[in-house]
């Protein structure tokens, strides 16, 4: 059903865009100025609009509980829209969802046939978080550090990229503060994350009673995750 409403709702958007365009030629089929301005007001309007769409369309993939019908949906959604940039928008949240759930061997297997396109830094705006993650999920410890940026990482705004790199260089405390510091109380798939993180480093600073605590909330969570299965096929007592 996600599939198609993508796929319905971007081909509604070009529809309503020819139409009217179509009516901006035939009103003003005698005044040519006219034309060409209207037609630059609409073609600023409909990139406005692709891109809120485009903007939206993570939102209502991952803020579903069902991971795996989720990697389905859009997968199919990938085969069936050929736009360029919606694609790009696409792939990101497919290698994502692949990411965090179960799927470890096709998560690496699609990450490396697409890696030209998915690291590229210009045509994919996410390249640096997908291939931090993917050092760090693949054990490239040296590769993360040396690929890991303050000044990029600010401009991505996620905490959890610098959780991971304090992390490998073995700085638990300062992760584990990290962390705490909870920007929403939605608990979606970022807190899941940062709480498996924060167990990491609640092992490594042997605080056991909060560390009890942390897997206490984890398994709670969909074991679709693979942070929760793993936390949870660990601590199985």
């Amino acid at each position: 059903m996600m599939k198609n409403k993508i796929v319905l709702s971007y081909r509604f958007i070009i529809l309503v865009y020819y139409l009217l365009a179509f009516l901006i030629v035939i009103i003003n089929i005698n005044h040519l100025e006219r034309v060409l301005i209207y037609s630059l007001i609409l073609i600023v309007l409909f990139g406005i609009v692709v891109h809120i769409y485009i903007l939206n369309i993570p939102k209502l993939l991952l803020s579903n509980k069902y991971i795996e019908k989720n990697l389905s949906t859009v997968k199919e959604a990938i085969d069936k829209i050929h736009n360029k940039s919606i694609n790009d928008s696409l792939i990101t949240i497919y290698i994502f969802l692949l990411e965090i759930s179960n799927y470890k061997e096709e998560y690496q297997n699609f990450v490396e046939q697409n890696s030209k396109i998915i690291f590229d830094e210009k045509q994919n705006r996410h390249w640096y978080t997908i291939k931090l993650q993917y050092y760090y999920n693949l054990n490239k410890k040296d590769e993360y550090l040396k690929l890991y940026d303050p000044q990029l990482d600010n401009k991505v705004k996620n905490p959890l990229f610098k959780i991971m790199y304090l992390i490998l260089n073995e700085e638990y405390e300062e992760a584990l503060e990290l962390s705490k510091k909870v920007t929403s109380q939605q608990k979606d798939i970022d807190y899941v994350m940062r709480l498996y993180y924060r167990i990491i480093c609640l092992e490594h600073l042997e605080k056991e009673n909060e560390l009890n605590d942390c897997i206490n909330e984890m398994v709670e969570f969909n074991d679709q995750i693979h942070y929760v299965k793993e936390i949870k096929d660990k601590y199985k007592k």
